[in-house]
């Protein structure tokens, strides 16, 4: 009799509850590090997220599609476009910063810079599927 493989899909789900979990009561014990008791929550939750999102991923049973070669042409100017913004963005958040028109920390330059890479991408994306031709 063969055996069914077994998956175990819920460790991360239970892994990053635990996580958060604990990290709660380390928020209050470490008084004077709060910052690590925040990355072990941030941690736990972006586990959870992920769990979750590939429980779901899993529950769907759908077999993934082999991208042709449109696919692979949209994905290819959306990132190409996305690089340029991204460029043009870092220039400008560079100009900003020499000049002091605005106080920027390397957290905040890093996060409109990921963010806009993010945005960017998926903006050209849906851009280009929308457009007939991709050249």
């Amino acid at each position: 009799m063969k055996q069914k493989k077994r998956d175990h899909y819920w460790f991360g789900l239970i892994a990053g509850l635990l996580l958060v979990a604990a990290g709660i009561p380390a928020r209050a014990a470490l008084t004077d590090r709060p910052q690590i008791a925040l990355l072990i929550i941030a941690a736990g939750a972006a586990l959870i997220v992920t769990s979750m999102t590939g429980i779901y991923l899993r529950s769907q049973k759908r077999e993934a599609e082999d991208p042709d070669e449109r696919d692979r042409k949209i994905q290819r100017a959306a990132f190409s476009d996305s690089w340029i913004v991204t460029f043009w963005l870092v220039l400008l958040l560079t100009g900003i910063y020499v000049t002091g028109i605005v106080e920027l920390r390397t957290t905040d330059i890093l996060t409109v810079i990921f963010l806009g890479m993010g945005i960017s991408a998926a903006y050209f994306r849906w851009k280009h599927e929308n457009r007939s031709d991709v050249e």
